[in-house]
């Protein structure tokens, strides 16, 4: 398997005024979304490409790095990296498991070099939307600064379903890099492509990066920190669980002026190596698989695409007899994933009508189901933490129970508390039990009224 090159044009077949109009307009409300968030990770599935994706739409999804927001009540193994390790050991937060299973990954750092504009496929591309962004045409003497970055693998961690690393660009630039939005901040970086080899295997496999970005709240005068995840168990290839592997990033220099979100700001390509042990994300006990049925009869808010042309969205009171969830959970060293997805259901059970029922509803707020979890039968309820990303039709959720605290947990007991949420009115305006909308094209507010149904509450079992 050969990684295949993406580039500007692989996308945009040509530059017309009507394409770069486009550009502007789309990635307008891309940035409105961006300033609304401390930190903001950029989507860019490249498999989910079509004509102009690559400069029209990214998929923006964010995790603020604020301290409350990595403690355990919203924990997630990528939120927990996106804290810089010294504002984590300054606050005393950090969690000794966590701690070392990013130490058992034994980053080292690797070769690197620069392919500037002027080499790059799309050079003539690249420019002509810098003159039509109203930047001058590039020029070599004002970029020879990027030569100079030395990158720096920092810290990465794996747990068997998502990798992540934070790579440290140090430049004296490093205050130049960030938030476009920011006086004096005027450059961006992102990982466009990354690709590994295994330990002993020549052959170059390609992921795609699910999210990542210049984190502004980690970096100095010297140096800013460049943050990417890979959701693992989302790739079209197996990732290696032992042994050391050699990871290739692909790393766009953007010119933000021009475009800090697509590679269409490209200035420069930095191409990195390093290695890790990919042994560090093994898990600490053995999967334990349950099937849970249920019961009852509830109302489901579905999002129904079967249709794309025609997407809508309606309510149905269903009975959940002949409804079985399959539960996985995985013990890991960075915390208890739990897994579900529908396992059987009624014949006249459409597959939007199971991947909404699961919909991760990840703070009450929207309707789908929402998790809940507690230690000691006194226990406060908490909220479970999510990765970013999951499977269409499946809900994880994390817990931040570790392995140096499963005899504590265990004696006490542990209970997840599972509620599914529906809509009763939409903008003010009620809806029934039986309500049906063809949803519009463009945008529109979605504020929904919700009522909770409690599906089931369990004891989670734990080595």
């Amino acid at each position: 398997m050969k990684k295949k090159n993406y580039c500007v044009r692989d996308v945009i077949p040509d530059t017309p005024d009507t394409f770069y109009d486009a550009v502007e307009r789309s990635l307008a409300s891309c940035r409105d979304e961006r300033q609304e968030r401390a930190f903001t990770g950029l989507r860019l599935p490249r498999k989910w490409m079509l004509p102009l994706v690559a400069a029209l739409v990214l998929l923006v999804a964010g995790t603020a790095v604020a301290a409350g927001m990595w403690l355990r009540e919203n924990y997630s193994p990528t939120s927990y990296m996106e804290t810089a390790k010294e504002k984590r050991e300054e606050q005393g937060k950090t969690i000794p498991d966590v701690e070392q299973a990013i130490a058992s990954a034994a980053p080292k750092t690797g070769d690197y070099t620069f392919v500037m504009l002027p080499e790059l496929e799309d050079a003539q591309v690249l420019d002509d939307f810098r003159v039509k962004m109203g930047q001058p045409k590039y020029n070599e003497a004002d970029w020879a600064w990027i030569k100079d970055i030395k990158p720096e693998v920092e810290e990465v961690l794996i747990d068997g379903r998502t990798l992540a690393f934070n790579i440290r660009l140090n430049t004296d630039h490093a205050k130049a890099f960030a938030w476009p939005d920011v006086e004096g901040q005027w450059v961006d970086a992102l990982v466009d492509n990354i690709s590994f080899r295994k330990e002993g295997d020549s052959m170059a496999y390609p992921i795609v990066s699910s999210g990542g970005g210049v984190n502004p709240n980690m970096g100095t005068d010297s140096w800013a920190t460049l943050y990417t995840d890979v959701i693992l168990d989302q790739q079209d290839v197996t990732f290696p669980t032992e042994g050391r592997v050699e990871l290739t990033v692909e790393i766009g220099i953007r010119d933000a002026r021009v475009e800090d979100l697509a590679p269409i700001g490209n200035v420069a390509k930095l191409y990195y190596t390093f290695s890790f042990d990919a042994a560090a994300g093994t898990e600490v006990a053995p999967a334990q698989v349950t099937e849970r049925k249920l019961s009852g009869s509830y109302v489901l808010t579905v999002d129904d695409w079967t249709d794309p042309d025609k997407p809508r969205m309606y309510n149905r009171r269903v009975s959940l007899d002949g409804v079985a969830l399959k539960e996985e959970i995985r013990y890991r060293q960075t915390g208890v994933y739990v897994t579900y997805t529908v396992k059987e259901a009624p014949t006249d059970w459409a597959e939007a009508m199971k991947s909404s029922l699961l919909y991760p509803n990840r703070e009450g707020k929207w309707h789908g189901l929402y998790i809940e979890y507690r230690i000691g039968q006194e226990g406060e309820w908490l909220p479970v933490g999510h990765e970013n990303w999951g499977k269409f039709g499946e809900n994880t959720v994390i817990l931040p129970i570790f392995p140096s605290e499963y005899g504590k947990a265990k004696a006490e007991g542990v209970t997840l508390r599972m509620t599914e949420y529906y809509g009763t009115a939409l903008n003010g305006t009620p809806i029934g039990e039986d309500w049906t909308m063809d949803i519009p094209a463009g945008s529109m507010t979605w504020n929904f009224d919700l009522a909770a149904q409690e599906l089931m509450t369990i004891e989670l079992p734990l080595p």
